[in-house]
């Protein structure tokens, strides 16, 4: 009964902006904007999501380690030094979801996606092995939290030497269903698919269920939460890493909180782990201005 009661709660908060900019009022919204709420359930809310966060003028030196001048298609070890805004190499990070960085590695197109977690070795530095399936340009992407600072997100495109892969396109509205390993995913979302636009909350829940049977899953935490959602759009220039509210996820459902930075087609990857094995499920919106 809790769960429900706070159910109804959360998506009356997230509904009520929605429809504000659905009737072209966007006072409201531009007033949580300018002063945002410091508690209460938009605060709450709001602090689940992480968009387009600063690099606060920190950068990641990447690297192969074994000293050639170019990535190859394939498995790469990588060197990742991080240095401050002065240019030193950066001493003291905190974990941030059990982990010191966050790596993110996609494909100019998106179909190809990691998430790691770099080894830190000392001196700024991290090591990691990324694997490449074919050459091409792919964009590396660093969280961290350094000297005590917010949380710094770092970009950069590499370019991968080897054949590359025919382009693939995003597709919105497909993926909402799928199976992966014997596990059947469903995606709902809170405004729908048609509705999405810039700037709105909007709810996303995953439910997963054993294929065969439909029974559903009892998941694991992962990385300290229920799950984990990377969302980019297509050209890769608006990020979005979002974790599971927890309050509102259980057993198989899982439920994120976000907002599209702006219009345009955004690929949005959950993660979740079962049986000690992370899931990737990805899936494509087009959100409107």
């Amino acid at each position: 009964m809790k769960h429900l009661k706070l159910r109804k709660l959360l998506l009356s908060a997230v509904m009520l902006p929605v429809i504000l900019l659905s009737s072209g009022c966007s006072t409201s919204m531009s007033n949580v904007d300018i002063e945002p709420p410091t508690s209460g359930i938009l605060h709450y809310l709001q602090q689940s999501s992480m968009a387009n966060v600063s690099d606060n003028a920190y950068q990641v030196q990447v690297a192969a380690i074994d000293g050639t001048d170019r990535l190859l298609d394939g498995s790469n070890a990588l060197s990742l030094r991080v240095l401050d805004p002065s240019g030193q190499p950066v001493s003291k990070f905190t974990e941030d979801m059990t982990k010191l960085m966050h790596l993110i590695i996609v494909n100019r197109d998106l179909s190809i996606f990691q998430h790691l977690h770099p080894e830190y070795r000392g001196d700024g530095s991290f090591e990691t092995t990324a694997d490449f399936p074919a050459g091409g340009e792919y964009l590396l992407i660093e969280e961290f939290v350094p000297d005590d600072q917010p949380i710094t997100v770092t970009k950069q495109w590499v370019s991968v030497t080897g054949k590359e892969s025919a382009e693939k396109r995003l597709q919105p509205g497909q993926g909402m269903v799928q199976t992966l390993g014997g596990i059947t995913a469903s995606v709902s979302i809170m405004p729908d698919l048609g509705s999405l636009r810039a700037g709105q909350m909007v709810m996303i829940e995953y439910h997963l269920a054993d294929a065969k049977t439909g029974e559903p899953l009892q998941l694991e935490p992962y990385l300290g939460t229920a799950g984990h959602s990377v969302i980019l759009n297509e050209e890769a220039d608006q990020y979005v890493h979002v974790h599971a509210v927890t309050e509102m996820s259980n057993g198989s459902n899982v439920m994120f909180h976000t907002a599209f930075p702006a219009a345009g087609k955004y690929r949005i990857w959950g993660q979740f782990q079962y049986n000690g094995e992370v899931l990737t499920l990805p899936f494509d919106v087009e959100v409107q201005p």
